[in-house]
Protein backbone atom coordinates (compact mmCIF):
# COMPACT_ATOMS: atom_id res chain seq x y z
CA UNK A 1 0.00 0.00 0.00
CA UNK A 2 1.16 3.80 -0.36
CA UNK A 3 1.25 4.33 3.87
CA UNK A 4 4.13 1.09 3.54
CA UNK A 5 5.71 2.74 0.91
CA UNK A 6 6.33 6.10 2.40
CA UNK A 7 6.90 4.43 5.78
CA UNK A 8 9.89 2.55 3.70
CA UNK A 9 11.19 5.50 2.04
CA UNK A 10 11.15 7.80 5.52
CA UNK A 11 12.30 5.39 7.61
CA UNK A 12 15.46 5.18 5.44
CA UNK A 13 15.62 9.06 5.58
CA UNK A 14 15.20 8.39 9.34
CA UNK A 15 17.57 5.85 9.61
CA UNK A 16 20.57 7.80 7.71
CA UNK A 17 20.40 10.86 9.51
CA UNK A 18 20.33 9.45 13.06
CA UNK A 19 23.39 7.48 12.11
CA UNK A 20 25.43 10.22 10.55
CA UNK A 21 24.83 12.37 13.68
CA UNK A 22 25.78 9.42 16.04
CA UNK A 23 29.42 10.10 16.16
CA UNK A 24 29.91 9.00 19.61
CA UNK A 25 28.71 5.62 21.66
CA UNK A 26 25.65 6.98 23.25
CA UNK A 27 23.71 9.99 22.20
CA UNK A 28 19.59 10.88 22.07
CA UNK A 29 17.76 13.10 19.41
CA UNK A 30 14.33 14.67 19.84
CA UNK A 31 12.40 13.78 16.40
CA UNK A 32 8.85 14.76 16.02
CA UNK A 33 7.13 12.40 13.65
CA UNK A 34 2.71 11.76 12.44
CA UNK A 35 1.85 8.43 13.42
CA UNK A 36 -0.94 7.11 11.59
CA UNK A 37 -3.49 5.34 13.60
CA UNK A 38 -6.09 3.14 11.79
CA UNK A 39 -9.91 4.45 11.99
CA UNK A 40 -12.57 1.35 11.87
CA UNK A 41 -16.65 1.68 11.39
CA UNK A 42 -19.15 -1.25 11.16
CA UNK A 43 -21.65 -0.77 8.57
CA UNK A 44 -23.92 0.41 11.67
CA UNK A 45 -21.84 3.49 12.14
CA UNK A 46 -21.56 4.30 8.45
CA UNK A 47 -25.04 3.85 7.30
CA UNK A 48 -26.87 6.41 9.25
CA UNK A 49 -28.85 9.58 7.83
CA UNK A 50 -27.50 12.83 7.34
CA UNK A 51 -28.30 15.19 10.13
CA UNK A 52 -29.50 18.95 9.55
CA UNK A 53 -27.75 20.98 12.41
CA UNK A 54 -27.50 25.13 13.16
CA UNK A 55 -24.36 26.38 11.89
CA UNK A 56 -21.59 25.54 13.05
CA UNK A 57 -17.80 27.45 13.29
CA UNK A 58 -15.24 26.17 10.68
CA UNK A 59 -12.69 24.00 12.27
CA UNK A 60 -10.89 21.65 9.63
CA UNK A 61 -12.11 23.01 6.29
CA UNK A 62 -11.35 21.20 3.10
CA UNK A 63 -12.71 22.00 -0.07
CA UNK A 64 -14.89 24.54 -1.22
CA UNK A 65 -17.78 24.44 -3.83
CA UNK A 66 -20.02 27.11 -5.57
CA UNK A 67 -23.59 26.82 -6.32
CA UNK A 68 -26.39 29.10 -7.31
CA UNK A 69 -25.25 31.54 -4.97
CA UNK A 70 -24.23 29.27 -1.97
CA UNK A 71 -21.08 28.25 -1.19
CA UNK A 72 -20.45 24.75 0.57
CA UNK A 73 -17.59 24.08 2.78
CA UNK A 74 -16.70 20.60 3.91
CA UNK A 75 -15.52 19.88 7.16
CA UNK A 76 -12.78 17.02 6.93
CA UNK A 77 -15.24 13.96 7.46
CA UNK A 78 -17.81 15.68 9.10
CA UNK A 79 -19.81 17.03 6.97
CA UNK A 80 -20.83 20.46 4.88
CA UNK A 81 -21.11 23.96 5.80
CA UNK A 82 -24.09 25.71 3.69
CA UNK A 83 -23.34 29.79 3.35
CA UNK A 84 -25.32 31.91 1.84
CA UNK A 85 -23.36 33.80 -0.36
CA UNK A 86 -26.11 36.25 -2.25
CA UNK A 87 -23.88 39.32 -0.64
CA UNK A 88 -19.80 38.32 -1.06
CA UNK A 89 -19.37 40.77 1.12
CA UNK A 90 -21.77 39.64 3.99
CA UNK A 91 -21.51 35.80 3.35
CA UNK A 92 -24.27 34.03 6.15
CA UNK A 93 -23.64 30.99 7.63
CA UNK A 94 -27.50 28.93 7.83
CA UNK A 95 -26.67 25.93 8.76
CA UNK A 96 -24.63 22.31 8.73
CA UNK A 97 -24.80 18.80 6.63
CA UNK A 98 -23.43 16.38 9.45
CA UNK A 99 -22.56 13.20 6.97
CA UNK A 100 -19.72 11.14 9.03
CA UNK A 101 -16.62 10.59 6.55
CA UNK A 102 -17.23 13.19 3.87
CA UNK A 103 -14.29 14.89 1.97
CA UNK A 104 -16.17 15.29 -1.42
CA UNK A 105 -19.14 16.79 -2.85
CA UNK A 106 -20.42 17.59 -6.30
CA UNK A 107 -23.94 19.22 -6.89
CA UNK A 108 -26.55 19.05 -10.09
CA UNK A 109 -29.84 20.12 -10.26
CA UNK A 110 -30.30 20.88 -6.82
CA UNK A 111 -28.89 17.03 -5.77
CA UNK A 112 -25.87 17.00 -4.11
CA UNK A 113 -23.79 14.06 -4.19
CA UNK A 114 -21.20 13.35 -1.21
CA UNK A 115 -19.14 10.40 -0.02
CA UNK A 116 -19.92 8.89 3.15
CA UNK A 117 -16.88 6.59 3.81
CA UNK A 118 -17.68 3.58 1.20
CA UNK A 119 -20.84 4.78 0.10
CA UNK A 120 -22.31 7.48 -2.37
CA UNK A 121 -25.32 9.63 -1.00
CA UNK A 122 -27.80 11.67 -3.28
CA UNK A 123 -28.97 14.66 -1.15
CA UNK A 124 -31.97 16.94 -2.00
CA UNK A 125 -30.67 20.41 -1.41
CA UNK A 126 -33.58 22.51 -3.53
CA UNK A 127 -33.91 23.88 0.07
CA UNK A 128 -30.41 24.45 1.12
CA UNK A 129 -31.72 24.59 4.50
CA UNK A 130 -33.38 21.22 5.04
CA UNK A 131 -31.48 19.05 3.24
CA UNK A 132 -33.01 15.78 2.72
CA UNK A 133 -31.32 12.42 2.29
CA UNK A 134 -33.17 10.29 -1.33
CA UNK A 135 -30.82 7.98 -2.03
CA UNK A 136 -27.78 5.80 -0.34
CA UNK A 137 -25.56 3.63 -3.27
CA UNK A 138 -23.68 1.07 -0.86
CA UNK A 139 -20.32 0.15 -1.46
CA UNK A 140 -19.54 3.10 -4.35
CA UNK A 141 -16.16 3.37 -2.88
CA UNK A 142 -13.59 0.40 -2.33
CA UNK A 143 -13.03 0.15 1.55
CA UNK A 144 -9.30 0.50 2.90
CA UNK A 145 -9.33 -2.96 4.77
CA UNK A 146 -12.16 -5.39 5.09
CA UNK A 147 -12.31 -7.45 8.36
CA UNK A 148 -14.40 -10.31 8.18
CA UNK A 149 -13.95 -11.46 11.45
CA UNK A 150 -14.83 -7.98 13.42
CA UNK A 151 -17.20 -6.63 10.26
CA UNK A 152 -15.58 -3.74 10.66
CA UNK A 153 -13.94 -1.60 7.89
CA UNK A 154 -10.85 0.07 7.91
CA UNK A 155 -12.18 3.93 6.76
CA UNK A 156 -9.61 5.83 6.77
CA UNK A 157 -5.75 6.42 8.76
CA UNK A 158 -6.02 9.50 11.58
CA UNK A 159 -2.66 11.05 12.54
CA UNK A 160 -1.38 12.04 15.70
CA UNK A 161 1.93 14.07 15.76
CA UNK A 162 4.41 12.56 18.80
CA UNK A 163 7.72 14.05 20.12
CA UNK A 164 10.35 11.37 21.40
CA UNK A 165 14.47 11.80 22.63
CA UNK A 166 15.50 8.21 20.83
CA UNK A 167 19.21 7.25 21.42
CA UNK A 168 21.05 6.53 18.53
CA UNK A 169 21.32 2.97 19.55
CA UNK A 170 17.50 2.20 18.65
CA UNK A 171 17.73 4.84 15.20
CA UNK A 172 20.34 1.82 14.36
CA UNK A 173 18.09 -0.90 15.89
CA UNK A 174 15.11 0.17 13.79
CA UNK A 175 13.47 2.39 15.47
CA UNK A 176 10.19 3.11 14.54
CA UNK A 177 8.08 4.62 17.03
CA UNK A 178 4.62 3.33 18.13
CA UNK A 179 3.85 2.21 14.74
CA UNK A 180 4.16 4.02 11.47
CA UNK A 181 6.50 7.21 11.43
CA UNK A 182 6.69 9.62 9.11
CA UNK A 183 8.62 13.06 9.40
CA UNK A 184 6.25 16.37 10.58
CA UNK A 185 4.56 17.02 6.70
CA UNK A 186 1.69 18.83 5.49
CA UNK A 187 -0.91 16.45 5.48
CA UNK A 188 -4.19 18.31 4.75
CA UNK A 189 -4.55 16.93 1.78
CA UNK A 190 -4.17 13.07 2.50
CA UNK A 191 -7.82 12.96 1.88
CA UNK A 192 -9.84 12.70 -1.19
CA UNK A 193 -10.45 16.09 -3.00
CA UNK A 194 -13.38 16.82 -5.24
CA UNK A 195 -14.47 18.87 -7.86
CA UNK A 196 -16.84 19.62 -10.45
CA UNK A 197 -17.03 22.31 -13.10
CA UNK A 198 -19.93 22.83 -15.69
CA UNK A 199 -22.46 25.41 -16.54
CA UNK A 200 -26.36 25.13 -16.65
CA UNK A 201 -27.69 23.22 -13.41
CA UNK A 202 -24.18 22.00 -12.47
CA UNK A 203 -22.01 23.58 -9.60
CA UNK A 204 -18.43 24.49 -9.59
CA UNK A 205 -15.33 23.21 -7.58
CA UNK A 206 -11.83 23.75 -6.96
CA UNK A 207 -8.80 22.44 -8.89
CA UNK A 208 -8.12 19.46 -6.20
CA UNK A 209 -10.99 17.07 -7.58
CA UNK A 210 -11.66 13.51 -7.21
CA UNK A 211 -15.35 14.34 -8.25
CA UNK A 212 -16.68 16.24 -11.46
CA UNK A 213 -19.47 15.93 -13.51
CA UNK A 214 -19.84 15.27 -17.15
CA UNK A 215 -23.23 15.20 -19.42
CA UNK A 216 -25.53 12.09 -17.36
CA UNK A 217 -22.70 11.10 -15.67
CA UNK A 218 -20.66 11.28 -11.96
CA UNK A 219 -17.07 10.87 -12.23
CA UNK A 220 -14.74 9.82 -8.63
CA UNK A 221 -11.09 8.93 -8.86
CA UNK A 222 -9.48 6.89 -5.96
CA UNK A 223 -5.96 6.04 -5.96
CA UNK A 224 -6.15 3.86 -9.01
CA UNK A 225 -8.98 4.07 -11.13
CA UNK A 226 -11.81 6.15 -12.52
CA UNK A 227 -15.64 4.99 -11.42
CA UNK A 228 -18.37 6.13 -13.88
CA UNK A 229 -22.12 6.69 -12.36
CA UNK A 230 -25.03 6.88 -14.66
CA UNK A 231 -27.06 10.41 -13.08
CA UNK A 232 -29.84 10.29 -15.68
CA UNK A 233 -31.97 10.05 -12.84
CA UNK A 234 -30.41 12.20 -10.63
CA UNK A 235 -31.60 10.93 -7.91
CA UNK A 236 -30.77 6.86 -8.71
CA UNK A 237 -27.10 7.10 -9.44
CA UNK A 238 -26.35 3.96 -11.29
CA UNK A 239 -22.81 2.25 -11.49
CA UNK A 240 -22.06 2.40 -15.26
CA UNK A 241 -17.72 1.61 -15.52
CA UNK A 242 -14.95 1.62 -13.59
CA UNK A 243 -11.48 2.49 -15.90
CA UNK A 244 -8.25 1.23 -14.57
CA UNK A 245 -5.98 4.53 -14.30
CA UNK A 246 -2.49 3.76 -12.85
CA UNK A 247 -1.51 4.42 -9.17
CA UNK A 248 -1.92 7.27 -7.00
CA UNK A 249 -4.61 8.79 -8.74
CA UNK A 250 -5.35 12.57 -6.99
CA UNK A 251 -7.68 14.89 -9.11
CA UNK A 252 -9.74 14.69 -12.19
CA UNK A 253 -10.30 17.84 -14.48
CA UNK A 254 -12.89 18.13 -17.29
CA UNK A 255 -12.53 20.41 -20.50
CA UNK A 256 -14.35 19.78 -23.06
CA UNK A 257 -15.04 16.40 -23.60
CA UNK A 258 -11.68 15.61 -22.33
CA UNK A 259 -10.55 14.33 -19.05
CA UNK A 260 -7.22 15.45 -17.33
CA UNK A 261 -6.72 13.43 -14.36
CA UNK A 262 -3.49 14.18 -12.15
CA UNK A 263 -1.44 11.31 -10.46
CA UNK A 264 1.59 11.68 -7.77
CA UNK A 265 3.83 10.67 -11.02
CA UNK A 266 2.46 12.57 -13.69
CA UNK A 267 -0.89 13.68 -16.18
CA UNK A 268 -3.26 11.44 -17.83
CA UNK A 269 -5.58 12.91 -20.18
CA UNK A 270 -8.66 10.94 -21.87
CA UNK A 271 -10.69 10.97 -24.34
CA UNK A 272 -14.37 11.47 -22.66
CA UNK A 273 -16.49 11.44 -25.94
CA UNK A 274 -18.06 8.37 -25.10
CA UNK A 275 -18.88 9.34 -21.51
CA UNK A 276 -19.73 5.79 -19.86
CA UNK A 277 -16.35 4.96 -21.21
CA UNK A 278 -13.25 7.06 -21.48
CA UNK A 279 -10.33 6.23 -23.71
CA UNK A 280 -6.42 7.09 -22.68
CA UNK A 281 -5.02 9.32 -25.26
CA UNK A 282 -1.53 10.24 -23.89
CA UNK A 283 0.38 10.56 -20.60
CA UNK A 284 2.27 13.10 -19.56
CA UNK A 285 5.55 12.09 -16.97
CA UNK A 286 6.54 14.58 -13.85
CA UNK A 287 8.77 14.06 -10.97
CA UNK A 288 6.72 12.29 -8.05
CA UNK A 289 4.49 14.60 -6.16
CA UNK A 290 0.58 15.98 -5.61
CA UNK A 291 -0.44 17.03 -8.87
CA UNK A 292 -3.45 19.58 -9.32
CA UNK A 293 -4.37 20.12 -12.64
CA UNK A 294 -5.95 23.03 -14.40
CA UNK A 295 -6.91 23.67 -18.35
CA UNK A 296 -7.16 26.24 -20.33
CA UNK A 297 -7.11 26.67 -24.64
CA UNK A 298 -3.91 24.89 -25.69
CA UNK A 299 -2.25 24.59 -22.35
CA UNK A 300 -2.30 22.51 -19.05
CA UNK A 301 -1.28 23.99 -15.57
CA UNK A 302 -0.05 21.43 -13.18
CA UNK A 303 1.45 22.44 -9.51
CA UNK A 304 4.27 20.19 -7.95
CA UNK A 305 4.77 20.81 -4.36
CA UNK A 306 6.62 18.94 -1.61
CA UNK A 307 5.95 19.18 2.05
CA UNK A 308 2.67 16.20 1.29
CA UNK A 309 2.31 12.78 2.01
CA UNK A 310 3.57 12.50 -2.24
CA UNK A 311 6.78 12.22 -1.27
CA UNK A 312 7.45 15.51 -3.86
CA UNK A 313 10.81 17.32 -3.29
CA UNK A 314 9.91 20.11 -5.89
CA UNK A 315 8.03 23.15 -5.96
CA UNK A 316 7.08 24.32 -8.99
CA UNK A 317 4.37 25.17 -11.83
CA UNK A 318 4.94 23.12 -15.02
CA UNK A 319 3.14 24.41 -18.15
CA UNK A 320 2.43 21.80 -20.65
CA UNK A 321 1.42 22.33 -24.57
CA UNK A 322 -1.60 20.12 -24.90
CA UNK A 323 -2.28 21.21 -28.53
CA UNK A 324 -1.79 18.04 -29.34
CA UNK A 325 -3.35 15.95 -26.92
CA UNK A 326 -2.05 12.35 -27.85
CA UNK A 327 1.58 14.12 -27.11
CA UNK A 328 1.31 16.71 -24.09
CA UNK A 329 4.99 18.67 -24.08
CA UNK A 330 6.54 20.49 -21.31
CA UNK A 331 6.86 24.13 -22.37
CA UNK A 332 8.31 25.61 -18.88
CA UNK A 333 8.81 24.78 -15.22
CA UNK A 334 8.20 27.98 -12.97
CA UNK A 335 9.52 27.77 -9.32
CA UNK A 336 7.15 28.64 -6.40
CA UNK A 337 7.15 28.80 -3.10
CA UNK A 338 4.55 25.90 -2.14
CA UNK A 339 1.56 25.65 -4.66
CA UNK A 340 -1.45 23.71 -4.15
CA UNK A 341 -4.67 24.34 -5.94
CA UNK A 342 -5.60 27.19 -8.76
CA UNK A 343 -8.23 29.22 -10.90
CA UNK A 344 -8.31 30.86 -13.85
CA UNK A 345 -10.18 33.75 -15.48
CA UNK A 346 -9.41 35.14 -18.35
CA UNK A 347 -6.20 36.32 -18.35
CA UNK A 348 -5.25 36.10 -14.57
CA UNK A 349 -4.07 33.06 -12.95
CA UNK A 350 -4.35 33.03 -9.14
CA UNK A 351 -2.05 30.64 -7.48
CA UNK A 352 -2.69 29.03 -3.72
CA UNK A 353 0.80 28.93 -1.79
CA UNK A 354 0.00 27.42 1.48
CA UNK A 355 1.43 29.67 4.21
CA UNK A 356 3.04 31.25 1.22
CA UNK A 357 -0.49 33.02 0.88
CA UNK A 358 -2.29 33.45 -2.86
CA UNK A 359 -0.69 34.64 -6.27
CA UNK A 360 -1.81 36.40 -9.38
CA UNK A 361 -0.12 36.26 -12.34
CA UNK A 362 -0.71 37.31 -15.75
CA UNK A 363 -1.32 34.81 -18.32
CA UNK A 364 -1.86 36.26 -21.48
CA UNK A 365 1.70 35.08 -22.25
CA UNK A 366 1.57 32.07 -20.66
CA UNK A 367 5.25 31.24 -21.39
CA UNK A 368 6.39 34.42 -19.74
CA UNK A 369 4.01 33.91 -16.50
CA UNK A 370 6.87 33.87 -14.29
CA UNK A 371 7.74 37.34 -14.94
CA UNK A 372 4.52 38.29 -14.79
CA UNK A 373 3.28 37.67 -10.88
CA UNK A 374 1.04 40.81 -10.44
CA UNK A 375 -0.12 40.67 -7.16
CA UNK A 376 0.96 38.44 -3.55
CA UNK A 377 -1.88 38.41 -0.60
CA UNK A 378 0.86 37.03 2.20
CA UNK A 379 -1.51 37.20 5.44
CA UNK A 380 -3.72 33.58 4.49
CA UNK A 381 -2.73 30.23 4.26
CA UNK A 382 -4.65 29.45 0.79
CA UNK A 383 -5.10 25.66 -0.25
CA UNK A 384 -7.73 26.04 -2.94
CA UNK A 385 -9.92 28.91 -5.07
CA UNK A 386 -12.58 29.06 -7.41
CA UNK A 387 -13.18 32.17 -10.02
CA UNK A 388 -16.69 32.27 -9.04
CA UNK A 389 -19.21 32.05 -12.03
CA UNK A 390 -21.50 34.33 -12.42
CA UNK A 391 -19.90 36.43 -9.65
CA UNK A 392 -17.84 39.02 -11.95
CA UNK A 393 -14.37 39.19 -10.15
CA UNK A 394 -15.32 37.15 -7.04
CA UNK A 395 -12.55 34.62 -5.97
CA UNK A 396 -13.03 31.88 -3.51
CA UNK A 397 -10.21 30.89 -1.18
CA UNK A 398 -9.93 28.13 1.29
CA UNK A 399 -7.26 27.36 3.60
CA UNK A 400 -6.33 26.04 7.10
CA UNK A 401 -7.11 29.35 8.57
CA UNK A 402 -10.68 30.00 7.01
CA UNK A 403 -12.81 31.18 3.92
CA UNK A 404 -11.68 33.94 1.93
CA UNK A 405 -13.53 36.14 -0.95
CA UNK A 406 -11.70 38.72 -2.43
CA UNK A 407 -12.47 41.14 -5.11
CA UNK A 408 -10.04 41.09 -8.43
CA UNK A 409 -11.62 43.67 -10.61
CA UNK A 410 -8.33 45.04 -10.97
CA UNK A 411 -6.21 41.54 -10.61
CA UNK A 412 -2.86 43.55 -9.63
CA UNK A 413 -4.65 44.61 -6.28
CA UNK A 414 -7.07 41.78 -5.04
CA UNK A 415 -9.57 43.80 -2.43
CA UNK A 416 -10.37 41.37 0.89
CA UNK A 417 -14.10 41.64 0.73
CA UNK A 418 -14.74 39.32 3.58
CA UNK A 419 -13.61 36.02 5.53
CA UNK A 420 -14.96 33.71 7.82
CA UNK A 421 -11.97 32.67 10.11
CA UNK A 422 -11.82 28.80 11.54
CA UNK A 423 -12.62 28.08 15.08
Amino acid sequence: MKINAKFTFLFVFVFGFGFQSCLKDSCEREVTYLEYIPIYKTLGDIRQDITREDPKELENPGKIYFYNDYVFINEIRKGVHVIDNSNPSSPVNIGFIGIPGNVDIAIRDGIMYADNFIDLLSIDISDPSYPELVERTEDAFQPLYNNTETGEILVYYDTEERTEMVSCDNFNNGWRGGGNVFLTADIANFDSNSESIGGGGDGTGGSMARFTLYDDYLYMVDEYSLKVFDISTPTEPAFANTVSIGWGIETIFPYQDKLFIGSQSGMFIYDNSNPVSPTQLSAFAHATACDPVYVKDNYAYVTLRDGTPCDGYTNELDLIDISNLTNPKLVETFKMDNPHGLSIDGNSLFLCEGIYGLKTFDIEDPKKLGNHKIDHQKDLHAYDAIAVPGQENVLLVIGDDGFYQYDYSNPKNLKLISKIPVK
